[in-house]
């Protein structure tokens, strides 16, 4: 999609591609903690994969659009219509990932990569008929919060199991890390959304859990332990 905005009278095209806005709106939106900071031109770059000057050129247009606000020494942030439209972006892809796991069956490890693709579809009818038929879900098949129709996210009490109390039971609630292989990983062991857990024991040298799942033992790597989202069990 091609954007115009008018500069002194005169019509001025902007060259930039529909999808490449809404991955810049989603990725600035993501690594921004959710518009809570600024974003530097090398974050943008490393996660999208592209070089800076590639970034730079993007959040230039991108601010010459008024969706977000950006200063060369200061990086990048969005403004309140990039910021709304980031959210669309993010509510579309989680109901995607919530109706492809819900309801085609497709594996919490298969849904992210299919979603890159179907956020793209801008139809709010569609996808206010995907939200009802599923409930009006709160959260994703990964545990992340779904946005609302306004954009508002519901508060929750999670915290990630790296920091959860020795003796305490929680309850699985999500993972920070989508990757194919983290999920596989966390299917191997049970280690699943809904399912109870209990910190058993940290090891001091580097920090991995000792925690108990299904009645076993299970050791999980610091690494890994910081990536599961967890919920005291009430």
């Amino acid at each position: 999609m091609n954007s115009i905005i008018i500069i002194f009278g005169i019509p001025k095209i902007i060259f930039v591609q529909k999808e490449t806005v809404e991955n810049y709106l989603k990725t600035i939106y993501h690594l921004s903690n959710g518009n809570a900071q600024v974003v530097s031109n090398k974050a943008l770059a490393d996660r999208l994969g592209v070089i800076p000057a590639t970034v730079t050129e993007a959040v230039k247009k991108l601010h010459g659009l008024k969706l977000v606000e950006y200063e060369k020494s200061y990086g990048t942030r969005l403004t309140t219509a990039g910021a709304k439209m980031a959210l669309d972006i993010v509510r579309r892809h989680r109901i995607w990932e919530t109706y492809l796991a819900t309801e085609l069956g497709f594996g919490w490890d298969e849904v992210h990569a299919i979603a890159e693709e179907l956020e793209h579809v801008k139809n709010d009818k569609l996808i206010k008929k995907l939200a009802e038929k599923l409930g009006n879900p709160h959260f994703d098949p990964h545990g992340d919060p779904i946005p609302d129709e306004k954009g508002k996210i519901r508060k929750s009490n999670f915290i990630k199991l790296s920091d959860a109390k020795p003796k305490t039971v929680y309850t699985i609630m999500g993972v920070t890390d989508h990757s194919p292989a983290f999920l596989k990983y966390l299917e191997k062991h049970k280690l699943v959304i809904g399912v109870a857990v209990q910190v058993r024991s940290v090891e001091e040298f580097d920090h991995s859990l000792n925690v108990v799942c299904h009645k076993k033992r299970i050791a999980v790597s610091a690494v890994a332990a910081g990536c599961i989202i967890v919920a005291p069990k009430g």
